[in-house]
């Protein structure tokens, strides 16, 4: 018969390793948030056993009438099996907490009777980069359990390491391995690492290793300039020595080593040679035709990111440029590529890339996986009607038509093109504005050189005027679509997706406005240059305005430090003194006299603006 799983059943476990300990606690709060207390079978038993015969990781389920038996391999086994339980039959999402999940406890979970296996992960070592993520990790240091919530996700997705800088004992203590920095191999400090000295050095990394060795890790080896080593010989040497130290104090340790710019040519090459036990973990990460280095069956793994940070194309509170389309083509490639031994994600400040991290938590356990097919499995779980019901497939189709729209109306820039984050709005418009502002309007602003090549000022500018203006004509229908789309569900799209599209929709606005107030200037057209200018900066003050949330999804967890609209809207504002000294200088008096009640001394730009717009708006 079926097991009848309720608020009455034990559950015990044959070994109380601290993961295991934290799975069996969390089980219980899963039951309490699912199960009403009006439901008790007697003598009803969860029992954990440890099966070291089994797969690292795996688990089996044997299910009797009165007793749910869970064989695990290791903690992380025993932990997967509690937390696929718990998803599987108390319908626990793994994102449930991000995502507000409301339940409505029922007395009886029912697990049918037979054997169910979990087979292991088929990526080796998986997990996410939390080191990049200002704005989540100020949450979790202020939120109660903020820490726990985090890693309970990447453990509900089957990852099983972290790269953090905060929380590592936690992280551990939950059946997580924590990633060291690739910038400190062996857990070495840089300034000390960085000797030349060959003694000092091996006495560095010795010393540094047994002060680690008692812990759980991933280890990180690598030197300081192995890219500026032609032959790759002294960083092939380097290498041995270090994992030669690590081996003999930790036995079969877990190590790395991050290869990134020159040195992936190095080791493509097969000059940089990295030992056999060593992953070698290349980013950008790796399509099926470019791996490189030793034959078949050689380890590989990758490090790429959801959340671009960089100044130029970042994208720090919206989803990943392409979406999970461009994700999972990389992932998959990337796979075929045999880059099968580690997979490290970085989240960014995890809430604008659940979807996507979703998807790659499918993907390490199951490459195969149908990203359609995933996506729709996704928006199934998140989004439900405003009645608590599930929306119907007419419904989920929309939400999904959405979604692939928004990826596909991203700005794309650069050779070959590619879809850059809203921060290439703000800075772009803030570049070519500083540049005018300073009288520097004749050659190509290096800084987008790489995204916008051309010989001229005014050429670069009509290239970005082109890319922003192309995908506001898509923008301004995908707002109003999505928002028509979401009207089948909860607050919770609009304050996700929307929000997203509403953001990149500010920017892009501003940013048209501005390449049309260049072109009004040029034309001598004066006073509809200075409005202009205005409404650009009104633009980048409502994307601004928009990343201080009160309530809801967002409420204390971003801000506008990264985009800097608000300085955008600065930057614009006092670019606006320039068409006005021209047509309204020296006196500045009379662009503000026909309006209503104008006063004799002229006003501020900004006010005077507001003004030509409200008069302008009356006459409509």
């Amino acid at each position: 018969m079926d097991f009848m799983l309720s608020r009455a059943t034990r559950v015990t476990a044959q070994w109380a390793s601290a993961p295991v300990q934290h799975a069996v606690a969390r089980f219980w709060r899963d039951m309490e948030m699912t199960l009403s207390t009006t439901g008790f079978v007697p003598d009803n038993h969860l029992m954990i056993c440890l099966a070291p015969a089994l797969p690292p990781e795996s688990y089996t389920l044997d299910v009797t009438e009165n007793q749910l038996t869970l064989c695990a391999a290791d903690d992380l086994g025993a932990v997967y099996g509690l937390l696929d339980i718990s998803r599987h039959y108390l319908g626990v999402a793994p994102f449930w907490f991000w995502n507000q999940q409301q339940f409505e406890p029922k007395p009886f979970a029912t697990v049918p009777e037979g054997r169910i296996t979990g087979p292991a992960a088929a990526v080796g070592l998986r997990g996410w980069d939390l080191s990049d993520a200002p704005w989540l990790s100020a949450w979790a240091d202020a939120t109660e359990n903020g820490w726990e919530m985090i890693f309970e996700s990447l453990l509900r997705y089957r990852g099983n390491m972290v790269r953090t800088d905060k929380q590592a004992d936690l992280a551990a203590a939950m059946g997580l391995r924590p990633v060291q920095n690739p910038q400190t191999p062996l857990g070495a400090a840089p300034q000390q690492a960085a000797t030349e000295n060959p003694e000092e050095r091996h006495k560095i990394w010795q010393d540094s290793i047994r002060t680690l060795k008692t812990s759980p890790r991933i280890w990180a080896l690598g030197i300081d300039g192995m890219g500026g080593d032609p032959d790759g010989t002294a960083s092939t040497a380097a290498l041995q020595e270090q994992w030669q130290l690590l081996n003999a104090t930790v036995p079969g340790a877990a190590a790395y080593i991050l290869l990134q710019g020159e040195t992936v040519a190095l080791y493509q090459e097969g000059k940089l040679k990295i030992p056999d036990s060593v992953i070698p973990v290349l980013t950008p990460a790796p399509s099926a035709s470019s791996a490189g280095g030793p034959g078949p069956g050689a380890q590989h793994g990758l490090w790429f990111s959801l959340c671009r940070r960089d100044k130029l194309t970042g994208n720090p509170m919206t989803a990943y440029p392409g979406g999970d389309t461009a994700v999972n083509g990389m992932l998959q490639g990337a796979w075929r590529g045999g880059v099968r031994s580690f997979w490290m994600v970085g989240t960014g400040d995890l809430r604008p890339s659940l979807m996507e991290l979703n998807l790659t938590g499918a993907l390490w356990c199951t490459p195969d996986t149908d990203c359609a097919a995933q996506r729709t499995a996704y928006l199934r779980c998140t989004y439900r009607a405003p009645d608590g019901w599930a929306l119907t497939d007419s419904a989920l189709e929309d939400l999904s038509v959405c979604l692939r729209a928004r990826a596909e109306s991203a700005v794309q820039a650069g050779s070959p093109p590619q879809p850059v984050g809203e921060a290439f709005l703000t800075r772009s418009t803030r570049l070519f504005a500083s540049a005018w502002l300073c009288g520097k309007t004749q050659g190509p602003i290096q800084e987008l050189a790489a995204l916008l090549p051309a010989e001229s000022y005014a050429e670069q500018l009509a290239a970005y005027q082109q890319l922003c203006t192309s995908a506001l004509e898509n923008y301004e229908t995908l707002l109003p679509g999505c928002s028509y789309a979401g009207r089948a569900t909860t607050p919770l799209w609009q304050e996700q997706v929307v929000f997203s599209v509403r953001l990149y929709l500010y920017a892009l606005r501003g940013a048209v406005r501005f390449c049309t107030a260049r072109e009004q200037f040029l034309d001598k057209d004066w006073q509809n240059c200075f409005c202009t200018l205005g409404r650009a900066a009104d633009d980048f003050g409502a994307m601004a305005a928009l990343l201080q949330p009160k309530t809801g999804f967002w409420a204390g967890f971003c801000s506008d430090t990264m985009l800097d609209g608000a300085l955008t809207a600065r930057v614009l504002t006092g670019l606006m003194a320039i068409p006005r000294a021209a047509g309204d200088g020296p006196d500045y008096a009379a662009w503000q006299a026909p309006l209503p009640g104008a006063p004799a001394a002229p006003v501020p730009d900004f006010t005077l603006y507001r003004a030509l717009v409200q008069a302008e708006t009356k006459k409509v």
